[in-house]
């Protein structure tokens, strides 16, 4: 999932499946142009209803059973062949970008779903590169008063490493590294 990639998914249905002819009505939904599960769930039960009219199935039945084939933008956890929650979707779709990043790292740290979309303001997270000046900056925000005893003091030397791994975790997303406070998980 990229964050830049606009939440969709290809819909089709089972009966059309059946008959072989899933992509005549079959197409791209973005998931944006809806405000929540209820319009979705509206347009598509429209949508078979014009499918039904334009081509009616050979077996005689409505189109009815929702069948997702691909989806693009949001974790694999949330996408189900058979349209899954559609509710859950939204939810993670209005999250900020923080917030899904957050989730990612929540569900690779072995976190259910559903746990981390609610808790995912629970985690302090923010890019980070070990390489330059960023760990200096980061135990400086957590004490400040060592930075002054670091200067006063030549033969104080501070490990910025073992602050790193005893505080945070540190996660890489879409290319980007990120350090997360180890207080999320408790």
């Amino acid at each position: 999932m990229k964050l830049e990639e606009t939440p969709r998914v290809f819909l089709t249905d089972y009966a059309s499946y059946n008959e072989g002819t899933q992509f005549e009505f079959g197409h791209w939904v973005d998931l944006d142009d809806y405000s929540d599960e209820t319009e979705l769930m509206e347009y598509i039960s429209n949508h078979f209803d014009e499918c039904d009219e334009k081509r009616p199935l050979l077996c005689g039945s409505e189109r009815e059973e929702i069948m997702i084939t691909d989806y693009e933008g949001f974790p694999k956890e949330l996408y189900s062949e058979s349209g899954g929650n559609f509710e859950q979707i939204y939810e993670f779709i209005n999250l900020s970008d923080d917030q899904k990043i957050a989730v990612a790292f929540m569900i690779e740290q072995n976190c259910d779903l559903e746990y981390a979309i609610d808790h995912c303001e629970d985690v302090y997270l923010r890019e980070f590169d070990r390489h330059g000046n960023d760990k200096i900056e980061l135990f400086a925000e957590y004490y400040p008063e060592a930075d002054k005893a670091d200067d006063d003091h030549t033969y104080l030397r501070i490990d910025y490493d073992s602050f790193l791994e005893n505080e945070f975790t540190e996660f890489e997303y879409e290319g980007t590294n990120y350090i997360i406070h180890d207080s999320w998980n408790h």
